[in-house]
């Protein structure tokens, strides 16, 4: 779904994380257990996509096979995607799954693990492990094999994530949950988790263009409601979304949460990556 430019554009950046790493050797992160940048510790042998930048040449010449230096202070993070597939999230489903594309991309890009997590009925689906820019194609797969109905929950996702490693987790969804999102921050952050937030909203949502009597049907529950959209109502309804984006952004702020907000409409390609260097997340 999206371009070799893009793709090509994103190659260049990395995801953001204040901490520093705990996972396995081999990644681009900085971890706790160190001795300086210029500390040689091990090679491990060359996966397509690495930083070519990186072999070492005297020991291919020996070997015949590429071989990646390794230092003490590097080490891999864990970068876990939740992904929306909740109803509501139908009309703007290709901006979310471009969304988790591009960060998941990132994250395959830097060095990280990657794993998305999609709501699924009563439970949770979960991609394998992906690590490395030649994983691309498995994240792809993944994402278009996922598709929005019924009344999945993200937070209810986040309860059953288990096995969290200290890493980054980031929310892809339009925010609409029964409980907040302010519980399942508290929680990744309880698991050691850097959260950040992509909230997707569709055209309509921002913008929506009604009049007169209309009946308005709840895309998860079914439920019904007549309005007439007069000026009274358009307004009412404007500063009931003023007031929800208000409230996410204070719940991300408070919880050193960073938060982007996409509209479909909005052409992505042109958008997202300053969208991430405004927010902090690249």
């Amino acid at each position: 779904m999206l371009t070799e430019a893009f793709l090509s554009r994103l190659s260049t950046l990395a995801l953001m994380m204040r901490g520093r790493a705990a996972g396995g050797a081999g990644g681009l992160r900085k971890s706790r257990n160190l001795g300086s940048s210029a500390e040689f510790s091990d090679y491990r042998e060359y996966i397509p996509g690495d930083d070519i930048r990186r072999l070492d040449w005297n020991a291919a010449a020996r070997s015949g096979r590429l071989f990646l230096k390794l230092f003490t202070e590097e080490a891999e993070s864990m970068v876990s995607l939740v992904l929306d597939t909740s109803a509501s999230m139908d009309a703007k489903w290709e901006t979310a799954v471009k969304a988790a594309e591009a960060v998941g991309y990132l994250a395959l890009c830097g060095g990280d693990r990657l794993r998305v997590y999609a709501p699924e009925g009563d439970g949770v689906r979960m991609s394998s492990v992906m690590t490395g820019r030649q994983a691309y194609p498995v994240l792809q797969r993944f994402l278009n094999s996922c598709s929005p109905a019924g009344t999945a929950s993200v937070t209810k996702t986040v309860r059953r994530m288990e096995g969290l490693r200290k890493g980054l987790c980031l929310l892809i969804t339009d925010g609409y949950e029964e409980e907040g999102l302010a519980g399942a921050l508290d929680l990744l952050r309880y698991h050691q988790q850097e959260c950040a937030l992509i909230q997707v909203l569709s055209a309509f949502e921002v913008h929506p263009d009604l009049e007169g009597t209309v009946r308005l049907v709840d895309s998860e529950s079914g439920g019904a409601m007549d309005l007439n959209a007069d000026r009274a109502a358009l307004q009412a309804y404007r500063q009931a979304l003023d007031d929800f984006l208000t409230e996410t952004r204070r719940v991300c702020h408070s919880r050193q949460a960073p938060c982007v907000l996409l509209t479909e409409d909005q052409p992505f390609e042109e958008v997202f990556i300053p969208l991430l260097a405004e927010s902090g997340m690249i």
